[in-house]
């Protein structure tokens, strides 16, 4: 089968596409044809060496959508033919998604949203648990003024969603071409570096986007959580500072694409490449500006 891999650290042009064998079931596992793996940050982070794979060759990528061929003993939850997402770290093992086959354990993966194409759900898994999660740590009672740094970016604008679906009235920060992007995400206010947020009036900041210096606009006594462990700000005054990484979790992920069904959550694709594509994904991600998630399949669109 085909895999998008890496055999050493550098830019776009380390990744290739290599011939491995087709992985099979284990106890509690299923295996899934792959229709598409989305193109993350950490993936760049991965090829660059910033975040050293132990296993080299690897395969890159976290979140997939496909459908499951087959299933191992013991496992239950789904079926042969039934269309899945899922998002699985490969940072322990080098074994990413970016593949025409994944076996993946049962507990990862949830049944894809049934009103967007296969392919397009893999925009789905990792960025709306990573901003699931992110608003679960500002606890179940926080009602107070929300900052999401990055709002037009792939997490960012699931943060806005999620966090309107929460009963909040979140504030975007992003380019001033992004605005109508935010506010119709749910944002109930957009801030650009045009026009900055006001200094000291957020109870919460969340940070998408790599962007320290918005903890100036924390109020004294609140939180700030970096979902970008490179770019994590200096701390001066009595605030808390908190680098969140995501948990895959095929339950809440669940409940994630069934937001999508009801039209409370949408997704945004920006490109769909093939897996030869590959150095050019990471060339656009890496470039900026993207809006919506890009896309890998294994087969030429």
């Amino acid at each position: 089968m085909k895999a998008v891999i890496i055999d050493r650290y550098g830019p776009p042009e380390v990744l290739a596409v290599a011939d491995l064998d087709e992985p099979r079931p284990g106890p509690g596992e299923i295996l899934v044809r792959v229709a598409a793996a989305a193109v993350n940050p950490v993936d760049l982070a991965v090829r660059r060496g910033d975040i050293p794979s132990p296993v080299l060759p690897a395969v890159v990528g976290w979140d997939v959508s496909g459908t499951v061929v087959e299933t191992g003993p013991g496992a239950t939850r789904f079926r042969a033919g039934d269309r899945v997402i899922a998002a699985r770290s490969p940072l322990g093992t080098g074994a990413g998604v970016s593949a025409e086959y994944v076996v993946l354990d049962e507990t990862l993966a949830a049944e894809a949203p049934g009103n967007v194409p296969l392919e397009e759900a893999a925009a789905l898994p990792l960025t709306a648990l990573t901003a699931e999660q992110a608003l679960d740590r500002l606890g179940p009672d926080f009602q107070g003024r929300l900052l999401v740094s990055g709002a037009a970016g792939a997490v960012g604008g699931h943060l806005v969603q999620l966090a309107a679906l929460r009963g909040l009235r979140p504030t975007g920060l992003a380019r001033p071409s992004d605005v109508p992007t935010v506010t119709e995400l749910g944002a109930v206010e957009v801030f650009s570096d045009m026009a900055p947020p006001p200094a000291g009036s957020f109870d919460a900041v969340i940070d998408a986007a790599g962007r320290p210096a918005t903890i100036a606009a924390l109020r004294d006594g609140g939180r700030f959580i970096s979902l970008t462990p490179f770019a994590v700000p200096e701390i001066e005054r009595s605030v808390d500072v908190e680098i969140y990484g995501v948990r895959t979790d095929g339950t809440m992920l669940d409940a994630l694409a069934r937001h999508v069904e009801a039209g409370k959550l949408t997704l945004r694709v920006a490109h769909v490449l093939s897996f030869e594509d590959a150095p050019r994904a990471h060339a656009l991600l890496e470039a900026g500006g993207t809006r919506g998630k890009i896309l890998l399949t294994p087969t030429v669109t």
